[in-house]
């Protein structure tokens, strides 16, 4: 069922965003960068069933993208023969398959709106486990959307969501990418692995110095599951599933961190875990690498998030020092869903400013790729 005021929203926006699109056109030839920045909250975040654009704007063209180490992914290009700037997409484990109607959506708004999309399938996250791979195949995805001779040059940069937005984060700190990079997206990622898994272990997170309970969703659970397991020897994976004593230190840890615990005791267990184990969740962690990143970080997270705690996104802002960073109660994780047409009002108008300035920056052709950090 629709959230109150989410209808009367919907068609508020569609009108507006329709006059918007007319008194533009009627303007001038090109759509400002405020323009394009309103088409796409209306299109990927209200998800209005006018759609001004689709009929202002050629329909985009579709391509599968094939870069070297096996890389593959879905390369979404405005219409027409211009160059764009692009985004590698990354949408997290579990993720939405490129023909659900929401990946559609966001991949095609995004076109309309004069940016191309380039989403990264990796078969891991497909099956819902992060393995440290994932960074260096979105480091590949990069240099293939980056070559692209659609794209123009100074202009690809990173999109994630959940998880791949951390992975992101971490792949635009690669030296070989880094001062490469546009900017870089991430909605509701996690900062530290270490913490994520003793949070969602322990049913609650800190805030500062205060123990916040918290209910993960079951999603992110099996994920965290997933991960974990994926570390051990086969024999541990048997034993746990039957119930019985793992042989190794480590699968005795993630046999207790399963079960479910306290938030104390599970950090006390997570801490436990072996280097290698533990490398595994830092290498799809930006905790510690945030100071090799020279893109422009925006950084936005939903305050009631069920899958990562707002909470990591607070702790990579300290770190990271972002350019945007928007607390949200507009997403459901990372999907709109707006309670109420206040919070639409008040959040629509944040995600519009971040917007237009992304889109600014994409058709500004006085600016190149410059180093936001030192």
């Amino acid at each position: 069922m629709a959230p109150a005021g989410w209808s009367i929203a919907r068609r508020l926006a569609a009108v507006v965003m329709l006059v918007v699109a007319l008194a533009v056109v009627a303007a001038a030839p090109v759509i400002t960068g405020t323009a394009r920045a309103a088409a796409l909250l209306s299109d990927v975040v209200l998800r209005a069933s006018a759609r001004p654009l689709a009929y202002l704007t050629p329909r985009p063209t579709v391509e599968t993208l094939v870069w070297s180490n096996g890389g593959t992914g879905v390369l979404t290009l405005p219409g027409g023969h211009g160059r764009h700037a692009g985004f590698v997409v990354m949408l997290g484990a579990e993720p939405a398959a490129p023909d659900d109607p929401r990946v559609q959506r966001l991949t095609d708004g995004m076109a309309r709106s004069g940016l191309a999309t380039l989403l990264v399938r990796s078969p891991r996250l497909i099956d819902g486990m992060v393995t440290a791979d994932e960074p260096q195949l979105l480091a590949d995805a990069f240099r293939a959307l980056r070559d692209h001779p659609r794209i123009r040059g100074g202009r690809a940069g990173f999109l994630g969501l959940s998880v791949g937005g951390s992975i992101a984060i971490v792949a635009s700190t690669d030296p070989a990418i880094a001062d490469q990079v546009w900017c870089v997206l991430a909605i509701g990622p996690h900062y530290d692995g270490r913490t994520l898994v003793a949070s969602v272990a322990g049913h609650a997170y800190r805030d500062r110095e205060t123990v916040v309970p918290w209910s993960p969703d079951d999603v992110a659970t099996a994920i965290i599951a997933r991960t974990l397991l994926d570390a051990l020897p086969e024999a541990d994976r048997a034993a746990i599933a039957r119930g019985t004593e793992p042989a190794t230190p480590d699968g005795r840890i993630l046999r207790d961190l399963l079960r479910g615990t306290d938030l104390a005791n599970a950090e006390r267990l997570v801490a436990g875990l072996s280097e290698e184990t533990q490398s595994r969740l830092d290498a799809v962690s930006p905790r510690g690498r945030l100071d090799r990143l020279r893109a422009p970080l925006y950084l936005v997270h939903d305050r009631h998030d069920a899958f990562i705690p707002w909470t990591e996104s607070e702790a990579l802002a300290a770190e990271g020092h972002p350019a945007v960073y928007e607390r949200l109660d507009l997403l459901q994780h990372v999907d709109p869903r707006p309670a109420d047409t206040g919070v639409l009002v008040r959040d629509g108008w944040r995600l519009l400013r971040l917007f237009t300035r992304i889109l600014v920056s994409a058709f500004d052709s006085a600016t190149a790729v410059q180093p936001a950090r030192a």
